[in-house]
């Protein structure tokens, strides 16, 4: 499978107050040439770390979203070549993305573990 990974977006920061644009960034040209990819919607995280199954090891592209209302979501990656470090802890309706420009570089393994039962989440892994 000949896949691109293609991750576009903007980023805008407004003053509501003055009614000013501050900020206004395009994000352009994260293209990845990838083989592979699983996504995943709604999925279930527990109070463990649970391990979610990587298509390719390293993968380049990654984006969780932690969709519960209120439960946190702790991420816990390995990068290529790297030690298992947490990432960050994502507060309800928060999201991260990682995309990386280059094969050899991304993450080897993901763990993901919530702060109550059920929490919900959705993730994409590419690579």
């Amino acid at each position: 499978m000949a896949l691109t990974v293609n991750s576009t977006g903007s980023i805008s920061i407004s003053d509501t107050v003055t009614n000013n644009l501050s900020v206004a960034k395009t994000i352009t040209a994260l293209l990845l040439s990838a083989s592979t990819f699983v996504t995943a919607e709604t999925v279930s995280i527990g109070t463990s770390p649970t391990s979610i199954s990587l298509p390719i090891s390293p993968v380049q592209t990654v984006y969780i979203r932690n969709t519960h209302a209120t439960q946190t979501l702790t991420v816990t990656w390995t990068p290529n070549g790297g030690a298992s470090n947490i990432v960050v802890t994502l507060q309800p309706n928060s999201w991260i993305m990682l995309s990386e420009s280059n094969l050899t570089s991304g993450i080897t393994a993901l763990s993901l573990q919530a702060s109550g039962a059920n929490t919900t989440v959705e993730y994409i892994l590419a690579g």
